[in-house]
């Protein structure tokens, strides 16, 4: 008669804890930071691309909104295009996940500085729906990495501050400094500097990969609960 495989006690631990765990995983870290760069790209652009069309386009603020919403949306698109990208070229190399995201990142940023350095009219629309479409396709790499690098137990705390720290530094903070650049140097001048934080974001990820794997192999398999 086969014997039941003894199982591993449960690892309890303080909020403390946890905390420290995640400290000591440099890949997880660098990637909360970067989600922040990107959203603060993201939430940048959302707010300020209307205002920018009325302003150097003359657009009236229906169509402007609308132009800017038709461009943004395409956003949507890109985070399963780079779904699947990442996962079939993680199939290849193991630490995929944060160098798609690190390329990524950089990649959207080119393109959004492009977009507004050198071309106008509907070349420039043309381009911005490029660049949206390349602005998420870090994420679910980005997404799938706040999980790998963590015990199962505590994917959804991972997560979860991956959400608090990309609001705190990047939703939040982009169109406020946006428009603050925009008061002193004009929306156009403020536009062009927004991509140096998807830059900052890919510089980021790609310091992440040299981690990811050292971080992915030391993940604790003992069942971890949160001590009350």
């Amino acid at each position: 008669m086969k014997q039941a495989t003894p199982v591993a006690a449960a690892r309890k631990m303080r909020l403390g804890e946890i905390v420290m765990e995640f400290l000591r995983t440099p890949s997880l870290i660098l990637t909360y930071v970067a989600f922040a760069g990107n959203t603060f790209l993201t939430a940048a652009y959302l707010t300020w691309l209307p205002s920018y069309f009325v302003r150097t386009q003359g657009m009236a603020t229906g169509p402007a909104g609308l132009k800017a919403s038709s461009i943004m949306l395409l956003a949507i698109v890109g985070a399963p295009l780079g779904g699947y990208l990442v996962d079939e070229w993680n199939k290849r190399k193991g630490n995929a996940r944060p160098l798609f995201a690190g390329l990524s990142s950089l990649l959207s940023a080119a393109l959004w500085l492009v977009s507004f350095a050198f071309f106008k009219g509907t070349a420039q629309y043309i381009m911005m729906m490029v660049s949206a479409l390349a602005t998420l396709l870090y994420l679910s790499g980005a997404s799938a990495l706040t999980q790998d690098v963590v015990h199962p137990g505590l994917w959804a705390i991972s997560y979860s501050l991956c959400v608090i720290v990309q609001n705190l530094l990047g939703s939040s903070t982009g169109p406020i400094v946006v428009g603050a650049i925009s008061d002193k140097i004009g929306l156009s001048g403020a536009m062009l500097i927004v991509p140096a934080m998807a830059a900052f974001a890919g510089i980021l990820f790609l310091l992440a990969s040299l981690f990811y794997k050292r971080d992915l192999a030391k993940v604790d398999k003992v069942v971890v609960e949160m001590q009350r």
